[in-house]
């Protein structure tokens, strides 16, 4: 198959044609009007799953199937019949983004909302981080937390300009402690936290040596999670521990080494 086949076929799968659906299509295109047993051989396609596909085309409004005598055959409609998935497509693109605010509301009051017992989540990779970073948006309050390393260095700098970006949209809080290892971290670089476009994030933050307290992974405290995150030396893991008990007995933890160090 060469590249405009491929083009083809990949616009076809994002009208929502299966793979299987977009490469029948396209030999129907091809070669028109064909039964089973020929589309078979163009695609290497059961012939079994060809009924199918076919059925499910029918659906989609892409083949018109045709009965003759003992014979079932297809053709591909009119290319510009596709248009109409295209629009119906662009539809529900729009329904899909009015109704969002609405959905995310409903969502955020059902997702991890008051449940009870305890809940212990792992996560892993960069794509691990990012998720746990996120679902610490849902501080109600604030967020206390103990600062490792730059943050963009844990989930990548396009997905921090985006965490930065919804957080002042939420009017997200925070509190930070940090360390020596932070400090060398940041070394020659400038944190996306300093920026202009970033100035009205609400974080206050304050120091405390590394001859008192040794920050080696970061920690999110908020509602009641505990959130550790770890990056360093290619392993790179998260732990989300959900229990009421545990998240303030290290929010008052946290206040205690928090007023110290004034």
């Amino acid at each position: 198959m060469d590249q405009h086949e491929d083009q083809v076929k990949e616009y076809l799968q994002m009208l929502n044609l299966t793979p299987e659906e977009a490469d029948v299509y396209l030999n129907l295109a091809k070669y028109g009007e064909s039964t089973t047993l020929e589309l078979s051989r163009f695609t290497k396609i059961s012939r079994t799953q060809i009924y199918r596909l076919f059925e499910s085309m029918k659906h989609k409004g892409v083949i018109e199937e045709i009965i003759d005598k003992n014979t079932t055959r297809a053709r591909a409609v009119d290319v510009d019949r596709l248009y109409d998935l295209v629009e119906n497509f662009s539809s529900k693109v729009e329904t899909l983004k009015s109704q969002f605010p609405q959905v995310k509301t409903l969502l955020s009051g059902l997702i991890l909302s008051d449940k009870p017992g305890t809940k212990v989540l792992f996560y892993r990779g960069e794509e691990g981080l990012q998720q746990l970073a996120w679902n610490a948006l849902r501080a109600k309050d604030e967020l206390r937390g103990y600062t490792y390393r730059l943050w963009e260095s844990a989930i990548g700098e396009k997905f921090a300009r985006k965490w930065f970006k919804e957080a002042i949209l939420r009017g997200f809080r925070m509190r930070e402690i940090y360390s020596d290892e932070y400090l060398k971290s940041i070394k020659g670089i400038k944190s996306l936290a300093t920026l202009s476009e970033y100035k009205s994030f609400s974080c206050v933050s304050r120091y405390i040596s590394s001859k008192t307290l040794t920050i080696d992974h970061q920690v999110d405290i908020y509602n009641d999670v505990v959130a550790y995150y770890n990056w360093f030396n290619g392993e790179v893991f998260g732990v989300e521990i959900y229990n009421k008990k545990i998240a303030a007995m290290q929010k008052q933890i946290f206040d205690i080494i928090w007023d110290s160090l004034r």
